[in-house]
């Protein structure tokens, strides 16, 4: 989760708790699609970029141990606390626009959830194509803000929200043009669902497709309200969707890449 500009106005602890349950539940879909892309068989070094607190960094260790995996977040106090939660992982502060790697270190590079929160995504994937090996893979994923469905009191705190971020809430509609630009060839697409459907006791997993309860949805919509200028819209929308009752959707576009 490199340069999250939202958590500039609250600290890193507050937001480790939502962090933290996002990556849990974004695991349920990665693992099936592991699968279909045959993760298992990769090998050499692995990279999570922009690891945020390291729940999906100690995930892939585990579903493919034939990658020896570094990490690295922008921030220092997410590294201090991964550095000790896995201390197996190769851990580094570094921002994703100027890897503080040598050229063709990686035969693997994941990176989940981070390009919407970076200016200049475009220096992103030329890190990363500069730093993956030949015939290396990259896969990305990422919410596109644009695939929200819902009411319009929703869509407006969505497209007020896109507004006021400094940086790109629908650059996964740019990646695929950056990746053909630097010569990257697309393996496979998947575009998860995320829906708030389900029961807030457990989430139910309909691959592609992960439903989720009315609370748990909404905390994953929190950090919408904390910039400014996103109170009046954001107080609106909670208070229609906890009295109403609001359904949405939106779609995490994933794509796995290779140089």
């Amino acid at each position: 989760m490199s340069e999250n500009f939202y958590t500039q106005k609250i600290s890193i602890h507050d937001e480790m708790p939502r962090l933290s349950a996002q990556a849990n539940l974004f695991r349920l879909l990665l693992d099936p699609f592991f699968d279909s892309i045959h993760f298992e068989k990769e090998s050499g070094k692995g990279l999570d970029a922009g690891a945020g607190p390291g729940i999906l960094a100690s995930f892939l260790t585990k579903k493919n141990p034939n990658l020896v995996w570094s990490a690295c977040d922008i921030s220092e106090e997410m590294v201090q606390y991964c550095k000790l939660s896995y201390p197996k992982i190769d851990w580094k502060v570094c921002d994703l626009r100027n890897l503080d790697y040598p050229d063709n270190s990686f035969d693997f590079i994941f990176n989940s959830m981070v390009l919407i929160h970076i200016q200049e995504p475009e220096k992103v994937m030329k890190e990363f194509y500069r730093v993956l090996k030949p015939g290396g893979k990259l896969l990305i994923t990422c919410p596109n803000d644009k695939t929200f469905e819902g009411p319009p009191v929703l869509l407006e705190m969505v497209a007020k929200h896109a507004e006021i971020h400094p940086a790109d809430r629908y650059v996964m509609e740019k990646v695929p043009g950056f990746a053909k630009d630097l010569g990257f060839t697309l393996e496979a697409r998947t575009d998860f669902i995320a829906s708030n459907d389900g029961n807030d006791d457990k989430p139910k997993l309909d691959y592609p497709t992960i439903h989720l309860g009315m609370m748990t949805g909404w905390s994953m919509l929190s950090f919408m309200g904390h910039p400014d200028g996103m109170q009046d819209v954001y107080s609106r929308c909670q208070s229609e969707y906890m009295s109403n009752r609001v359904r949405f959707s939106l779609k995490l576009e994933t794509h796995l890449y290779r140089k």
